[in-house]
């Protein structure tokens, strides 16, 4: 398949205009979507912006931009998995891994929806009523730590968003 490729680079590098280093991004572009569609839920896919995986300063960084906050705090939850992940899975060994919310026109930007089916993809986190809302605060109240109980929270919300969204596609 290396051979394949090489002999194909050879040719394109004869066409008058042919810019291989675009070409070669693009064609990095489209692994590191191809990654991260194999590794994530469609959802999160569906509502993802953007995905980058380059080297700075001698750090291999992976930035992912999102649409929502809900999907920013479920791959939060993630990142360790994902890096680990990204090693076993593809040999990529990640540094820094960051998670951004789009704005603005970005954000109704989604270039890997054309590349998943959609019939794949599960139901959409709905938002808890007051009992449910009152129901995690009584529960994280009992946490000490400010920042443990804020971040408990934030993930036990996000939990039981996805749970009753999958409830509700049933």
């Amino acid at each position: 398949m290396k051979s394949l490729q090489r002999n194909a680079l050879n040719v394109l590098k004869k066409i008058p205009g042919f810019d291989q280093d675009r070409y070669l991004k693009q064609k990095r572009t489209q692994e590191v979507y191809q990654q991260w569609i194999e590794l994530v839920d469609p959802l999160i896919v569906k509502h993802t912006n953007g995905v980058y995986l380059f080297t700075k300063e001698q750090r291999k960084e992976f930035h992912v931009y999102v649409d929502e906050s809900i999907f920013a705090s479920e791959l939060n939850a993630r990142r360790e998995l994902l890096r680990l992940q990204f090693e076993e899975k593809f040999h990529e060994s990640i540094d820094e891994f960051y998670i951004h919310i789009s704005h603005g026109k970005k954000k109704n930007l989604h270039p890997l929806l054309p590349l998943i089916s959609t019939e794949h993809i599960s139901a959409e986190p709905q938002p808890l009523s007051l009992d449910e809302s009152a129901y995690v605060d009584d529960v994280c109240a009992t946490i000490t730590d400010p920042s443990l109980r804020k971040h408990f929270k934030k993930a036990m919300i996000s939990n039981l968003e996805w749970k009753k969204g999958e409830e509700r596609k049933k």
